[in-house]
């Protein structure tokens, strides 16, 4: 009788909870086709800069349409991005810069921000001994400035009273992958790269001039294996002399877990000192300036990514500015075929939304394609060739 009973209220629970799980999908379906979107909270649709989730994983077979349906997740007013990426993205010959505009948005820049004088911490702004807090780590957590450290911080910022006509910022996403954007990208006066991507073998998409790159510490780890061996010393000694005398940006003080990994690199750079020609640059706490510029704009909240940062340090010394690399999506608007997340992905390498969890890139995107959109920037997806 007991196992009866038992069995009874166990067939109950499952029926209850089918039940549940009808009503809740049931719910979601009207919500969805009434509302032509998933529903927010008060104040109605999302500032541009929230990301939610929606985004397909597999790569659609009409790019346009798709685009509409996976920005339309991001803000239910930025329907129209189908036709506008053909028409504005996909056609360079109608973008036309508009020079005042960028003027203009680098003065208010300036207001908060002196890019030059802060994109590196130089040997006379900090002392030995000097404690560094960090960007986006509680404050609890420090930093000391050691004498190895600190003798590597150059004299005088790298970009101190430079000025380039024409730049190119280049990301890192799948979308350049058979662009052939190479040649073009070489021909620009300084070439801005992100965290130590590698060039040679893909030369003909990305190009191989570098004049500057990011170096996220967390790539020592993920492609250098911490430099345990002398196989990974020797691989990223021969990474670093392909730079010849660009500037390695090494943003040290973003995140406190980042600490082990930076004197890793410090030991590392003493060790080769006077045999390489890469230009070192420490920003120090440049992204309390960054961040607070963007919330009063509200254009983007948490860490900036790659591109809005890239265009602020860029905007200081660039009289004009295309980005190359820029894409958030797995499927590529020329062709509708699936992208790899970055470029240098081995083959076969499946897009992922993973990056949801600690990067906002579409919101990113749709910020960028309004700075397109208004003249400042050129934001090119196009296939080159």
């Amino acid at each position: 009788m007991v196992r009866l009973v038992s069995a009874l209220g166990l067939v109950m629970f499952s029926v209850a909870l089918l039940i549940l799980s009808l009503i809740s999908y049931v719910s979601i379906k009207k919500d969805f086709l009434q509302g032509g979107g998933p529903r927010y909270g008060q104040g109605g649709g999302p500032r541009m800069y929230m990301l939610h989730a929606g985004f397909r994983e597999r790569a659609p077979h009409k790019p346009g349409l798709s685009s509409q349906l996976a920005l339309k997740y991001l803000d239910p007013a930025f329907v129209p991005v189908g036709s506008a990426l053909t028409e504005d993205l996909l056609n360079s010959s109608k973008w036309r810069f508009n020079h005042s505009a960028f003027v203009q948005q680098r003065e208010e820049m300036a207001q908060y921000i002196d890019v030059p004088q802060n994109f590196s911490l130089v040997r006379g702004s900090v002392r030995v001994g000097q404690l560094m807090h960090y960007d986006y780590s509680s404050h609890k957590y420090v930093y000391s400035i050691g004498e190895n450290f600190h003798s590597l911080l150059p004299e005088a910022s790298p970009i101190l009273h430079r000025h380039y006509n024409r730049c190119a910022v280049v990301g890192n996403s799948g979308i350049l992958t058979g662009s052939k954007c190479g040649a073009q990208i070489d021909t620009f006066d300084f070439v801005f790269r992100c965290n130590f991507a590698p060039t040679e073998v893909f030369k003909k998409d990305v190009g191989r001039m570098t004049n500057m790159t990011t170096f996220n510490p967390s790539i020592l780890e993920k492609y250098y294996n911490n430099l345990l061996t002398v196989q990974d010393r020797n691989n990223f000694f021969l990474s670093l002399k392909r730079l010849d005398g660009a500037i390695l940006w090494i943003p040290a003080f973003f995140f406190h877990t980042s600490a082990t990994v930076t004197r890793t690199l410090v030991d590392f750079f003493v060790e080769h000192r006077g045999k390489l020609k890469v230009k070192l640059a420490w920003p120090g706490n440049i992204m309390q300036y960054i961040k607070q510029l963007l919330e009063d704009q509200a254009a983007v909240a948490q860490a900036p990514e790659h591109g809005i940062l890239m265009y602020t340090l860029a905007s200081s010394v660039c009289e004009q500015i295309h980005l190359y690399g820029f894409w958030p999506f797995g499927w590529d608007p020329n062709t509708g075929k699936e992208l790899p997340y970055h470029y240098y992905d081995k083959k076969g390498t499946k897009f992922t939304t993973k990056w949801q969890e600690s990067h906002q890139l579409p919101a990113e995107f749709k910020l960028l394609y309004k700075m397109h959109t208004e003249g400042l920037i050129k934001l090119s997806l196009s296939h080159c060739a």
